[in-house]
């Protein structure tokens, strides 16, 4: 073939090189950001159930339980199937390890929202008045960082596309500065609870006492683990 018409051919789209096909064939970003949607759906109904039961609202959260346990279920097959039929190091854009350790940290989001809903359904502990708009802040706030984790996500799946072109990659950085920031202030909001909680403590039982500090824990530990999945997204880039 002539070299000006296979230059031709191969810009048209017409000629590919095995290698660019293997990769395509066997990206595996498409099942992380599979895996990454169960996330969001999990972190967004829990959510909202929160708030709800934040309020005083119980009605209807066994259901919300059962779903979010149904959800981290599926999201456990699309990650047992992305171990399964993960490229060899040859075709991987990215390191592996620091891919599998991503993959990882949003499964932990999925465990944390799974185990709290089961101890909000099995005790539930009633916020204070004082309490409640605090709490309601910090849930909003906890959202709004997996939803920014999710960005940065599917924008590192654009940054491989483009080879990690600088525009690109500075995109992502903003992405996941946003991250830090919301969880940061996610941290500032579970202090401004847990100082509250102290404050009425001889007011309050004991066991409740303790069940608030847990529930302030644990949903603040979403946060974190979002934040950790950017942190390794970075060190993806900075191969």
């Amino acid at each position: 073939m002539d070299k000006e018409i296979w230059i031709f051919m191969k810009k048209k789209g017409h000629i590919r090189s095995p290698v660019a096909d293997t990769f395509r064939r066997k990206s595996p970003f498409g099942q992380l950001l599979k895996h990454m949607e169960k996330v969001r759906e999990c972190i967004d109904l829990l959510g909202d159930g929160l708030i709800r039961y934040y309020e005083g609202d119980y009605k209807g959260f066994s259901d919300i339980t059962k779903k979010v346990s149904e959800i981290e279920h599926e999201a456990d097959l699309i990650k047992s199937n992305l171990r399964n039929h993960l490229p060899s190091t040859i075709f991987m854009p990215v390191d592996k390890g620091k891919f599998m350790t991503v993959l990882r940290e949003q499964d932990k989001i999925l465990d944390h929202a799974e185990n709290l809903a089961f101890m909000l359904d099995m005790r539930h502990t009633k916020i204070p008045k004082k309490l409640q708009e605090v709490f309601i802040e910090h849930a909003k706030l906890v959202i709004k960082t997996v939803g920014a984790m999710e960005d940065s996500v599917e924008n590192v799946k654009d940054l491989v596309k483009t080879s990690f072109v600088k525009r690109e990659r500075e995109q992502t950085k903003e992405f996941i500065y946003k991250v830090h920031r919301l969880e940061w202030e996610a941290d500032r909001k579970k202090i401004e609870m847990t100082q509250g909680i102290y404050k009425l403590e001889k007011k309050l039982d004991p066991m409740d006492v303790y069940h608030l500090l847990k529930i302030a824990d644990w949903v603040d530990d979403i946060a974190d683990h979002a934040e950790n999945v950017v942190d390794w997204l970075r060190a993806m880039m900075a191969r």
